[in-house]
């Protein structure tokens, strides 16, 4: 052992004795900072200007979210679509056809429509591919 753990071995196994207690004790009590009057060291004097940044800044950046979130769910709502037609050849009709006129276009949308060389060919590439 070294003689400073000598020291402090020795200096832990006696208890400090005081003289006077009482006026240790009133010495610290007067040193000690007063709560209400004076400020503490750690403490820096408050302005009143960063209180009011913040507060603008936050009223600012609130407003902002409030619309983005806004925007977000304006923006995400589903289309409205037209219902499915149950026949569309009921309403391509002008008001003045004749019922003739009407089973003919009726019949012509229900014919298959002719397929080309070149449509035939693609159709088949793509079904081998």
């Amino acid at each position: 052992m070294t003689q400073i753990d000598d020291i402090l071995d020795r200096l832990k196994g006696q208890q400090p004795e005081l003289e006077n207690p009482d006026e240790m004790l009133e010495s610290i009590m007067a040193n000690l900072p007063d709560r209400e009057g004076q400020e503490t060291r750690s403490e820096e004097p408050e302005s009143a200007k960063p209180h009011l940044i913040l507060r603008v800044l936050r009223t600012v950046t609130s407003a902002a979210a409030i619309l983005l979130i806004g925007l977000f769910i304006y923006v995400n709502q589903p289309t409205k679509t037209e219902a499915p037609r149950a026949h569309a050849y009921t309403t391509d009709f002008p008001r003045s056809s004749t019922l003739e006129n009407m089973y003919t276009r009726y019949l012509e949308a229900s014919q298959p429509k002719p397929i080309s060389y070149t449509q035939l060919k693609m159709m088949m590439y793509e079904n081998y591919n």
